[in-house]
């Protein structure tokens, strides 16, 4: 451990102090607490006290060069008192070769959750961290900072979800399955939590529902073994949530996200999480935020119709100005191989019926541009000239390697993304990739009920062609299945792999369903 640890928001202690504070929580020493009595989960060490004590386990996010920002919530003992934590971070699971250390407050302000942004560690490296207070530890996390800037890693292993509901009879086994893809860290692109549109609107209320769903053993053995990239979508507010809703709703939302997530809140733009975290040169990932500053989805679905035809206004905006401007400098100034954009939605079109066809529009050249039928999803379709602004942005500046990383739909796809998809020799400038939800919602045989189960899958596959065929710039998709994605990123190419798991089963293993290279300065998308 160095001389002494600077914790922002926490406390500067020194060696000396620490072994004061470790012994004064109840902790048994820096010298190996988990090595005679602890048990062991997904590799890491948990103490059998800590449940306690420690009800929601920890949780690990946003890797930097230098170290990471590290959470957990404590139960106070007696009361709603705040709480003194003692954290320390290791080389080793038996914490025998400690590296930082200090105290943070968990308050009763704060629901008794507590951040520390870890700083001052090797760059590139894996470490592990626990907490302790009120004479109990937590469990171990795993922490995992990133490339130094100016290195030049050779690989990135990632995985992408979205969509992780608390349904009856569906089981987090899409979380035990992460666990094994040995990832560097996860992304989590929203709908973490789902609230009432009715029942949730006050923070406790808002605050409940992170307790619920954090107390699921399967995703916290999930957010022990591997660092959490987090944003938000509109599961975690209410359906629909855009710039337009009830600002102090909104505000008690955003208090008790920021509260359960590993995310340090900017004092100078508190309510911002659109960020990006590098990789070295290999790769800059854009975290982007399309709820926030968004206009209302449009209620129409036809282009052709005068309400629909709004997806279309060029004043309509998904970022907002200013975030637009940070994405298209960060793209149009990065220096890294390959630019990962991760979304609540996708961006690639989707229409039910493409009414901009050639031969379409041989019939009736009065025809508006893109014309069709879109899918209600209220996802970059809504928001035409945003989506044209970004893309256009990407072939006029020749940024090269755009991949983004897509959830909400709880469906896959695959396919490129073009500056006018409706014309054949618009060049490639991006791919997209969506993942399908990380659990059930329900199965979508039973929406098609009374039809037999295998007629209703059947169905389902001849809807996955017809969308297919409706969409050429579509390379794959699957409306039935659950599951997530891993993203293996080289110099050389980009390999996005959909693992789908059968959510209604509590032994279930993940399975490839499909496999995509996409090469560096490629123009398309290889099935493998």
């Amino acid at each position: 451990m160095g001389a002494e640890s600077v914790v922002p928001g926490g406390t500067r202690v020194g060696r000396r102090d620490f072994m004061r504070l470790l012994a004064a929580s109840g902790g048994a020493g820096v010298a190996g607490i988990a090595a005679g009595s602890a048990r062991r989960v997904s590799g890491l060490s948990t103490d059998p006290d800590a449940a306690a004590t420690f009800t929601h386990g920890v949780m690990c996010g946003d890797p930097a060069p230098d170290g990471a920002v590290i959470w957990t919530r404590v139960q106070p003992v007696e009361g709603s008192q705040d709480v003194t934590l003692v954290w320390e971070v290791a080389e080793d699971t038996t914490f025998e070769h400690v590296v930082a250390g200090g105290s943070v407050e968990a308050t009763t302000g704060s629901d008794h959750t507590a951040h520390v942004r870890v700083a001052g560690l090797n760059a590139d490296g894996r470490f592990f961290y626990r907490f302790h207070a009120d004479g109990s530890t937590s469990r171990t996390g795993c922490l995992r900072t990133a490339p130094a800037p100016g290195s030049s890693p050779d690989h990135l292993r990632l995985v992408f979800s979205s969509c992780q509901q608390r349904t009856r009879g569906t089981h987090y086994v899409s979380h035990t399955a992460i666990v094994a893809e040995e990832a560097d860290f996860l992304v989590h692109l929203g709908d973490y939590i789902y609230v009432s549109d009715t029942g949730t609107l006050g923070v406790d209320d808002y605050r409940d529902v992170h307790r619920t769903f954090k107390s699921n053993p399967l995703l916290q053995d999930c957010h022990a073994a591997l660092p959490c990239v987090t944003v938000w979508d509109d599961g975690e507010f209410h359906n629909g949530f855009d710039r337009t809703a009830d600002a102090v709703r909104t505000a008690a939302a955003r208090q008790a996200w920021f509260e359960y997530m590993p995310v340090m809140r900017d004092p100078a733009e508190p309510d911002r999480i659109h960020r990006t975290l590098p990789w070295g040169d290999l790769a800059d990932i854009f975290l982007l935020d399309l709820r926030s500053y968004r206009d209302r989805a449009v209620d129409n679905v036809s282009s052709l119709h005068r309400a629909g035809a709004q997806m279309h206004a060029p004043d309509r905006r998904l970022l907002g100005d200013a975030q637009m401007d940070w994405l298209r400098h960060g793209l149009g100034t990065s220096g890294a191989a390959w630019h990962l954009i991760g979304q609540q939605y996708m961006i690639m079109p989707w229409r039910l019926l493409d009414l901009d066809a050639p031969w379409i529009r041989k019939l009736n050249a009065k025809l508006p541009r893109n014309a069709g039928i879109y899918a209600p999803t209220e996802d970059w379709d809504d928001y035409q000239a945003d989506r044209k602004r970004l893309l256009g942005f990407l072939g006029q500046e020749g940024v090269e390697n755009v991949v983004f990383m897509s959830g909400d739909l709880h469906l896959f796809f695959a396919g490129t993304l073009h500056e006018d998809y409706d014309t054949p020799m618009s060049p490639t400038v991006a791919f997209d990739f969506c993942t399908g939800s990380l659990t059930a919602d329900p199965d979508p045989r039973t929406l098609l009920e009374p039809l037999p189960r295998d007629m209703a899958e059947r169905l389902i596959h001849w809807a996955e062609d017809w969308t297919l065929a409706q969409n050429p710039y579509m390379a794959f998709t699957d409306l039935l299945n659950q599951g997530y994605v891993v993203v293996d990123v080289t110099p050389e190419e980009t390999l996005v792999t959909f693992r789908t798991v059968d959510t209604f089963d509590p032994d279930a293993a993940a399975v490839t369903s499909a496999r995509f290279r996409v090469g560096a300065g490629a123009d398309r998308i290889e099935r493998l």
